[in-house]
């Protein structure tokens, strides 16, 4: 038993460690960035010139004589693949500078300088007390408040409270079984003379050299891992340490609950060997049965997973033509808000995105795909609003989406109302692709797609610009297309309740390239422009050419599903491992429950087996409360579990049980009969 309990116990730290790993410190790397003894504050409504004078107050004030600090930390910026954050710091040569464990997250050190803490978004860490930052706030004329971005920890426990729960459960009943099973042992050490208290401590004991050896077992994987691939992080393996430590602490408690079983050992019992009595075996069977109700939940979400996890993969593979798409998989909030405060650097991204949208128009590698009515179809949006996803469908003036040529040609594959292929649109002038259904409605399509038209022409008028000199339009044209086409809009996705990448009846508004600067800046920030390239690098070095690096981070058309796929396959480890836990300590109490059943019932068994009876009328009430397991098969109605995973645990019960009978009882008749 002492073995199964330490695999049981190993593998508990192993899954605990795994989540450790990939859940908590995650979290707590981004929670302390750089000096986690800092407090965090942010400027509202600010401007550089604003930074600079706070800037000057903590010079004067403290920083010239190293008697504060104060911290910036950028906002990621990807890096093939990984996250940069840059974190800036008044006293470098104090810091202590941890590097991330995850293989796709950078942290960079600089010392912080006045032109860095200017380029800021306004969030800034230091330990000057609040009365001094309000003091510098009114001599500026600006207002500073607590800024925290902390990440709960408490997330965890809500993607895995299932889980959790069950785990904390199966813990407590092994160590349960395990004080169980030695009954015999503790009774002996009883006759001998031996106190509970001298009990308990001898088991506490012997459960702590288990658990040292576990632990050290698992934080030596955890080392020799990191040390393979060169990356050993101290505090890491010290927060490893007093996690595991926590793990012990807690097994420890649920022990020592299982100690009050030494108060109900009888001595006359043990001598007449009566180890195991019916109240006992009773007991285990509700225990077995709650487990297999349990258990088939957990191994149900982990199947239901999986298959989230290959319909993803199936995803995948269908939208490859996607590979040699490239776009912004998102963009810098801290150099975008910097921009939007200062309209000259504003002005000159937008030229600078012009340029870029014509240098890939000409050469034919552009494409434009703005979408914004998905977002309407958004669960949340239709639930808030009180709407339908045909009520959309059916709106002229939301129901609307604007893109090039190139796209509609190659992406959407739209017919005409003769059920042609639409190849080519004959228009030279702004021009409308509308259902047909709406043809006795042209006027008022019209009416309303002029002025779209004319506001995305003078698009940077909303940002403070000066007017466009391009001239507003007082006609379009509009070719007719099908009704009732539905298409995929692929690198579109929208996170909710549920991925819409469909549309259907919609109405597209084709751009000629010719809007306003800043319509493009806002699409390449959300990844609704994209450019045909052959690689990653060619579009860095495009953005890097037009100045826009500092921008957006690189990205293809795959990154939204890569990103759902990896999200799915950590669920899918979480769960597997849980699974595996679970179903080896499901079979542990079938054995365990199964044995005791035929041990405290052996003689009465044996003798039936004398007397002829057959096994079906031999383990009548097993099978009675089998049938009557089965019956929570419709309980399938009110909760999603797989039926098939339930009868299989209900089979492997009933095959245990058989066997033991056979080991213990008919191939040991003549000792049971005697009453060994």
């Amino acid at each position: 038993m002492k073995k199964l309990l330490f695999i049981f116990l190993i593998g508990q730290l192993v899954l605990l460690s795994y989540i450790f790993n990939k859940s908590v410190y995650d979290i707590y790397e981004l929670n302390n960035l750089g000096d986690p003894s800092l407090e965090g504050y942010i400027i509202e409504a600010v401007s550089g010139n604003e930074l600079n004078g706070l800037y000057n107050e903590f010079d004067d004030y403290c920083l010239s004589k190293q008697a504060c600090r104060l911290q910036l930390v950028k906002t990621p910026v990807s890096e093939n693949n990984t996250f940069v954050y840059e974190i800036y710091h008044s006293q470098m040569e104090d810091l202590n500078k941890p590097q991330s464990i995850s293989s796709d997250t950078v942290f960079s050190y600089h010392g912080l300088t006045k032109e860095e803490f200017v380029d800021s978004s306004g969030v800034f860490y230091t330990d000057l007390p609040p009365e001094t930052l309000q003091g510098f706030a009114d001599g500026l004329g600006i207002s500073i408040e607590r800024h925290s971005n902390n990440i709960a920890y408490d997330q965890i426990a809500k993607n895995n409270i299932l889980n959790f729960a069950v785990l904390l459960i199966l813990t407590q009943l092994v160590l349960f079984i395990y004080t169980f099973t030695r009954i015999k042992v503790n009774a002996i050490k009883k006759m001998l003379g031996y106190s509970n208290i001298d009990m308990i401590k001898a088991s506490l004991k012997d459960f702590l050299k288990m658990e040292t050896i576990i632990v050290i077992t698992t934080i030596a994987l955890h080392l020799g891992y990191y040390a393979a691939i060169g990356n050993v992080v101290p505090r890491y393996f010290l927060l490893l340490g007093a996690f595991s430590l926590s793990v012990v602490l807690l097994n420890l408690a649920l022990l020592l609950v299982t100690q009050i079983s030494l108060r109900f050992i009888d001595i006359n019992l043990m001598v007449k060997n009566k180890v195991y009595s019916n109240r006992s075996n009773m007991a285990l069977h509700v225990v077995k049965v709650s487990l297999i109700l349990a258990i088939t939940l957990s191994v149900s979400a982990f199947i239901k997973t999986y298959q989230d996890y290959q319909k993803t993969s199936q995803e995948l593979e269908q939208y490859s033509q996607l590979e040699g798409y490239f776009t912004s998989n998102g963009y810098n909030f801290d150099e975008d808000s910097r921009a939007r405060r200062n309209l000259d650097l504003l002005a000159a991204y937008g030229n600078s995105i012009e340029e870029m949208v014509d240098f890939f128009d000409e050469k034919g590698q552009l494409y434009v795909n703005d979408a914004y009515v998905l977002e309407l179809l958004s669960p949340t949006y239709l639930e808030i609003h009180g709407l339908t996803e045909e009520d959309i469908y059916n709106s002229i003036e939301e129901n609307y989406i604007v893109a090039n040529e190139r796209y509609i040609q190659e992406f959407m594959k739209l017919k005409d109302p003769a059920g042609k292929v639409l190849e080519n649109f004959q228009s030279e002038e702004p021009a409308l692709l509308v259902p047909a259904k709406y043809k006795d409605q042209e006027s008022t399509v019209k009416k309303f797609y002029i002025k779209q038209y004319n506001d995305l022409l003078n698009y940077n008028e909303f940002f403070g610009l000066k007017k466009a000199e391009k001239e507003g339009i007082s006609d379009l044209d509009i070719v007719y297309i099908a009704d009732d086409q539905e298409y995929e809009l692929l690198g579109q996705t929208v996170s909710g309740e549920s991925d819409i990448s469909k549309l259907k009846n919609s109405i597209v508004l084709i751009d000629k390239g010719d809007f306003g600067s800043l319509y493009y800046y806002d699409l390449l920030n959300r990844g609704d422009i994209y450019f045909k390239l052959k690689e990653r690098d060619e579009f860095n070095q495009a953005l890097a050419q037009y100045q826009l690096s500092s921008l957006v981070n690189a990205g293809t058309l795959l990154t939204p599903y890569m990103d759902k796929l990896h999200f799915t396959e950590f669920i899918l480890d979480n769960l597997l491992v849980f699974t595996v836990l679970f179903l080896f300590t499901l079979l542990f109490v079938m054995y365990i429950s199964n044995y005791v059943d035929v041990v405290s019932n052996s003689k009465r068994y044996a003798i039936q087996y004398m007397h002829g009876f057959s096994i079906a009328k031999m383990f009548n009430p097993q099978f009675m409360v089998w049938l009557v397991l089965l019956t929570a098969i419709s309980l399938k109605l009110f909760i999603e579990f797989n039926v098939l995973v339930y009868l299989s645990m209900l089979v492997l019960d009933l095959l245990i049980l058989l066997y033991l009978y056979r080991k213990v009882i008919q191939t040991n008749i003549h000792e049971v009969i005697k009453g060994g």
